[in-house]
C-alpha cells in the first residue's frame, strides 16, 4: 500500500495504491491541513475477486460508523468511480482523512485511487 500526497499552492493531489483490500481495509491520508474541499475522486478496482467498489472518505477512522464523519460516500458501487463534486465537499479534520474503497467481496483486491483536494473553504 502506498499513499502519496503532493501539494502545489492550494491544490493537493492524493494518489493511493492498495493491494490485499477487503471490505474494512482503511488507509489514513496525512494531509497536513485542517480544512479543505474534496473536488474529485477517481477510484478503480484493478484486480481481485470483487465485482465492484463503493468508496467512503471521512474525517475519522471507520467514517461510516457515524454519519457526521463522512466527507464522501459513493452510494452506487461500480468497478470504476469518477465523481466531480460541484463546489466541493467541505471538511474540517485533525490533519488526516480516512479512506475505505469497500470492495463487495474478497480480500485479494487491488484498488487505485486519486483525490483532488483544495485547501480551505
Amino acid at each position: 500500500m502506498s499513499v502519496q500526497v503532493s501539494r502545489k499552492g492550494q491544490e493537493i493531489l492524493v494518489v493511493i495504491s492498495q493491494t490485499s483490500v477487503a471490505t474494512a481495509t482503511e488507509v489514513e491520508i496525512p494531509l497536513g491541513i485542517t480544512r479543505g474541499r474534496l473536488l474529485r475522486i477517481i477510484a478503480s478496482k484493478t484486480a481481485g475477486s470483487a465485482s465492484n467498489i463503493d468508496p467512503i472518505l471521512g474525517i475519522a477512522a471507520d467514517p461510516a460508523s457515524t454519519a457526521v464523519n463522512v466527507v464522501y460516500e459513493q452510494g452506487t458501487a461500480a468497478v470504476t468511480i469518477d465523481q466531480q463534486i460541484a463546489g466541493g465537499a467541505t471538511f474540517s479534520c485533525n490533519g488526516s482523512l480516512f479512506y475505505r474503497p469497500k470492495p463487495d467481496s474478497g480480500s485479494d483486491n487491488s484498488v487505485s485511487t486519486t483525490l483532488h483536494i483544495l485547501v480551505g473553504w
